[in-house]
């Protein structure tokens, strides 16, 4: 796997429907002081390590998946 969900993940959930390949998981959804966050990860097994995750034009708001 070429890519991770670093420690600046906001857990927004922005980034699931937007990976190609589904390689981005969401994990439950998490309620926490009157906010649902969706914690994320990367799956070693599915990422074909294609970059669209880490594009411009993909967006992560917080710039939190990076190039291991």
């Amino acid at each position: 796997m070429a890519y991770r969900v670093g420690r600046a993940c906001l857990r927004c959930g922005v980034c699931v429907p937007k990976c190609p390949e589904g390689a981005i998981v969401a994990a439950r959804l998490v309620r926490r002081d009157g906010m649902t966050l969706q914690p994320v990860h990367i799956d070693s097994k599915v990422c074909n390590d294609c970059g669209v995750c880490v594009s411009e034009a993909y967006w992560c708001p917080a710039g939190a998946i990076v190039k291991t």
